[in-house]
């Protein structure tokens, strides 16, 4: 760059006092009036000369390598006045008020008005009624309920519901309240569902079932067949786990005989039990008709009932779909609950090409109202769309992450839909009046054996507070991890404790999900020298009926040691009255599906349901999670246990009675042990863990090797 001499700066001094004064078009939208706006021209330049010469100066003193710099002095005095600071900030408000979106004041009177306005939620209480939640209260608004004929008020929910009939007239009557008054609809799937009348089939429908078969029905289960044909054999039957589901869908099979081939998918474990099931009550049936699918190159062409699992159904799609079967039963379609999963999305293929569909769940969903929309679609595809079902029953809505469907809402609407169109479900409170009582109790362990060292306490604490502080997206690992902690800390007082139930030789079952716990629980009996079974994920298919049998005939086979995630449904084990919870897992369905292998029918004896719980562990978070979620299930009518409803109690062992007495003493160092001895007439004990392993000597000589 050349060097500048006084008259080139002062000729672009002259250029650039020439741009301002040409923007004073511009800048009289601001409204400054002109004698201000000259006097700050004036300024301007003023401040401008006085800065130009200042700097230039300043070149000049500190010598010729500073002269090169003499046109940005120009400019740097130009940005620093502060009159055109000023200036531009006064444009930046003309254009930000110019804005389609910040400057409307429509729109931002509208915001407004949104903030205070009233939202009322409209949604169907039953197939006739439909219920008004407003947020806030509004005279108004209450003149309009108040103006209703079928009008009723809820004391206890505070809320206003009226008759389906006079839905488009209350519709009518709140329109002139907006928009102080934003109220809901009723989705137009659910209402012509609701105004629809639904068929009911009496049970002159029964004679079509073969004889053998409907003399086994139970009045209950007659309803359950009525029902499913009164839906013309697609719908759900969600009976309570042991009040026979199998034997009802059997049954409508049998009515539907002629659109046969008849496809049941099932568990891989229960696959023999429903071929042993079809063969007793469908005498009529040829048994070399009935196949269960084992490999790619069976033939099944010419079979009429065919039973797979689902993993079986996944791989051998092409051939199943070949031989179109018309009547389809997924038994425990829980399993469809991921729309997503290759298994769901092959039985959605299955259901559109049959006619009848029969699912069957004692737990239809397992968490959440999402897990129903897959299996509800199976049913009935033209319902309603994803998105729709997810934002009026599951708090849709759109996240960071994507598409959130966790949530819950318009569960009084849901129950109603699935119970009118979709699903029947009967408790055995409800239906087995002369059935057997169910007791849960929950027994606290003994802190002692569980925290038996100070490093183990303050590991679990620091769990605890690493639980409670983590961000939400890390909380299930962080959850997973002191879970398994748990069973390992807590697998020494499980085993001391069914040590106590194993001498009332009874027989019971043990639940337990980490490995690590069921073979803890496995050593203990092994070395008592107990005759137990156990069922795990790596127990083949086979042998898993062979232990089965096992538990239920031979009197000297005592404990059934079984995993939750392979075992909570699809056996019968109504051989022992006791189950046992060695651990918790946070699906309220699953310990539900646990506790009903022997509460069910053919259980002549009350059942016992014993959950062990170890304090500051896992188990007090996982606790607290399953009735949160029982809760969210059971208002959507698909969950009628209460977990908690349970007796509580304290682990009874020798140890805690000696602990207690040793931690309640204040022990004076001056004073012999000899004496502390003869006052208390036990050994003096000096570390728990002397005390635990004094536990496990016991006078019993087939107690003494026991392993824990």
């Amino acid at each position: 760059m050349s060097n500048c001499t006084n008259e080139e700066i002062a000729e672009k001094k002259r250029i650039a006092l020439e741009k301002l004064k040409a923007k004073k078009t511009g800048l009289a939208q601001n409204k400054i009036p002109l004698l201000a706006r000259n006097f700050d021209n004036r300024q301007l330049i003023a401040d401008i000369n006085q800065n130009s010469a200042e700097r230039v100066g300043e070149s000049t003193h500190h010598g010729q390598e500073k002269a090169d710099n003499r046109a940005s002095y120009f400019i740097s005095a130009l940005k620093s006045s502060q009159l055109m600071v000023k200036r531009q900030h006064q444009q930046h408000v003309v254009r930000d008020n110019a804005h389609p979106y910040k400057g409307n004041k429509s729109r931002d009177a509208l915001k407004e008005q949104n903030a205070v306005a009233i939202n009322c939620n409209v949604y169907m209480i039953s197939s006739e009624r439909f219920e008004v939640q407003p947020s806030s209260y509004h005279s108004k608004l209450i003149e309009v309920f108040k103006s209703i004929k079928s009008r009723s008020y809820d004391a206890v929910t505070k809320n206003w519901n009226f008759a389906l009939n006079d839905y488009r007239l209350f519709q009518e009557r709140t329109l002139p309240l907006k928009p102080d008054v934003v109220v809901g609809s009723i989705p137009k799937a659910v209402f012509d569902l609701c105004l629809s009348s639904t068929g009911k089939a009496d049970r002159s429908c029964l004679i079509s079932i073969e004889t053998s078969l409907c003399e086994k029905l139970m009045p209950f289960q007659q309803d359950g067949v009525c029902f499913a044909i009164s839906q013309h054999g697609r719908a759900m039957i969600c009976d309570e786990m042991g009040l026979g589901k199998t034997y009802q869908a059997i049954a409508i099979a049998s009515f539907y005989q002629e659109d046969w081939p008849l496809l049941i998918c099932t568990t891989a474990s229960t696959r023999d039990s429903w071929a042993t099931h079809v063969r007793e009550l469908l005498p009529s049936l040829p048994v070399h008709y009935i196949q269960i699918l084992s490999s790619s190159q069976q033939y099944i062409n010419e079979v009429k009932v065919l039973i797979t699992s689902y993993g079986m159904m996944e791989r051998h799609v092409s051939q199943i779909m070949e031989r179109k079967f018309g009547f389809l039963i997924f038994d425990e379609s829980q399993n469809l609950k991921n729309s997503k999963a290759k298994c769901t999305v092959v039985a959605d293929r299955l259901s559109q090409q049959a006619r009848r569909v029969i699912l069957l769940s004692g737990t239809p969903a397992l968490s959440r109202p999402v897990e129903l929309y897959s299996q509800l679609q199976i049913i009935r595809r033209n319902f309603m769309s994803f998105t729709d079902f997810t934002v009026r029953y599951c708090d849709g809505k759109q996240t960071s992450f994507g598409w959130n469907a966790a949530g819950q809402s318009n569960l009084k609407e849901l129950n109603v839909i699935l119970k009118l169109k979709f699903m029947i479900r009967r408790t055995k409170a409800e239906v087995m009046k002369d059935m057997s009582a169910k007791i849960r109790e929950v027994v606290t362990l003994d802190p002692a054996i569980v925290c038996s060292s100070d490093e183990v306490r303050e590991s679990l604490n620091a769990e605890a507070r690493n639980l409670q502080t983590c961000n939400r997206e890390i909380r299930s690992k962080v959850l997973l991890k002191f879970y398994a902690q748990t069973a390992e800390v807590k697998k020494r007082a499980v085993c001391s404790y069914l040590k106590k139930i194993v001498k009332e030789q009874k027989k019971f079952i043990v639940f337990a999900h980490h490995r690590v716990m069921l073979d803890a629980i496995s050593d203990s009996f092994n070395a008592l020298h107990v005759m137990h079974i156990r069922i795990d994920g790596s127990t083949s298919q086979q042998d898993r009926g062979c232990y089965v049998d096992q538990f239920q005939k031979n009197i000297d086979c005592q404990v059934a040691v079984l995993s939750l995630g392979s075992c909570n449904s699809g056996i019968t084990l109504t051989a022992a009255d006791l189950i046992i919870f060695a651990e918790l897992t946070w699906n309220p369905t699953i310990l539900a599906q646990a506790e009903s292998r022997a509460h069910r029918i053919g259980q002549p004896k009350p059942v016992i349901c014993r959950y062990l719980i170890a304090k500051q562990t896992a188990d007090d978070h996982i606790w607290n999670l399953l009735k949160t979620k029982q809760d969210t299930l059971k208002k959507a009518g698909i969950f009628c246990e209460n977990l908690q409803d349970a007796t509580n109690a304290m682990a009874s062992t020798k140890i805690e009675t000696t602990l207690h007495r040793l931690s309640s003493e204040v022990l004076d160092p001056n004073v012999e042990s000899s004496a502390l001895n003869e006052v208390n007439e036990t050994p003096h004990v000096s570390k728990n863990s002397n005390a635990i392993e004094e536990f496990y000597q016991d006078d019993d000589e087939a107690f003494l090797n026991i392993s824990c």
